[in-house]
């Protein structure tokens, strides 16, 4: 496998794009496309709807949305499958479980052919930054709901995520490639610093912590129904959180998989989730204490400027 040269990525010819390896001395490491100034995600030609898969990320711009479409936004492993499957209840008033899957209406993965697709209204997700969205969600006004969790669980699930699929390093190289966004869809400050330079004061994004869902979920379901102008009884909104507790949504993912309609990108014989634990503070089981100033020092920097603050234990 190629490495990276004089700590840059080697830029290796593809037929769909550039492939960027991002790789360290040891061989671990992501290979992805860079587009718009960010990492992303390369798949096999063979899953590439189209063929180009460059050429299909550049598609995203000119979907057409309607006013009423509702976007969901994150960096990956803050909550995006959780948030979607309580959205998709609260959106349609029915508790039960909608059959399609995130990566369904995720845009990252449908692209322009497949949001136009999707009947009206829709209900989308991304981990793109607004810059690469369509531009309609700017130009109409789409509300935009942003979860966001602390980094350190992010880290870790993310981590967990990466190693049932190609993943091969330790956690401790994964945490270097997460703090220098050397990995799919870059770095985790990166994503909220240019949301935050690119986001225009008319545009209604709600702004949601996972933590908070996971501490008080009554309060931020009503004030995400409110946000979305939904009238929903307390009644209704504690029942989409018990359809949408860890323990159902786990069952669900169970029976996705033997109905033979989850996503084959794992590794054979894994027993990969995308609800591992759910947790606030697992990260305290991950990092050494070296390794958790290191982190701390380098995201204080980052996200000095922010005004983010994040709840990393309850």
């Amino acid at each position: 496998m190629a490495q990276e040269r004089d700590g840059k990525p080697q830029v290796i010819p593809f037929d769909h794009g550039d492939i960027h390896d991002l790789t360290n001395s040891l061989g671990h490491g992501f290979q992805c496309l860079l587009y718009g100034g960010l990492y992303l995600p390369r798949s096999p030609p063979s899953k590439i709807k189209g063929g180009n898969q460059l050429e299909n990320y550049k598609s995203i711009k000119a979907a057409q949305l309607n006013i009423d479409d509702v976007v969901v936004c994150a960096y990956p492993k803050c909550g995006s499958h959780w948030l979607f499957e309580v959205l998709g209840m609260l959106t349609t008033g029915s508790l039960h479980h909608r059959k399609s899957l995130l990566r369904d209406q995720m845009i990252d993965f449908i692209f322009k052919d497949g949001i136009e697709s999707l009947p009206p209204p829709r209900l989308l997700a991304t981990h793109l930054p607004l810059r690469m969205l369509p531009t309609q969600v700017a130009e109409k006004r789409l509300k935009c709901i942003q979860i966001r969790r602390n980094p350190k669980d992010a880290c870790v699930s993310m981590y967990n995520n990466a190693k049932n699929m190609t993943y091969e390093g330790t956690f401790a190289e994964f945490t270097e490639a997460f703090l220098s966004g050397k990995l799919p869809y870059g770095s985790y400050h990166g994503y909220l610093t240019s949301w935050a330079a690119e986001v225009s004061p008319e545009q209604p994004v709600f702004y949601l912590y996972y933590e908070d869902m996971k501490v008080n979920p009554l309060k931020c379901l009503k004030d995400m129904a409110r946000f979305l102008d939904l009238d929903v009884t307390d009644r209704f909104c504690k029942d989409v959180l018990e359809a949408c507790s860890f323990k159902n949504l786990k069952e669900k993912e169970a029976r996705d998989k033997q109905e033979g309609r989850y996503p084959d990108f794992w590794k054979k014989g894994s027993d990969a989730s995308f609800y591992r634990k759910g947790e606030i503070g697992d990260w305290k089981n991950w990092f050494t204490v070296a390794e958790n100033e290191r982190f701390d020092q380098i995201w204080g920097e980052k996200m000095k400027d922010s005004g983010i603050k994040f709840t990393y234990s309850v």
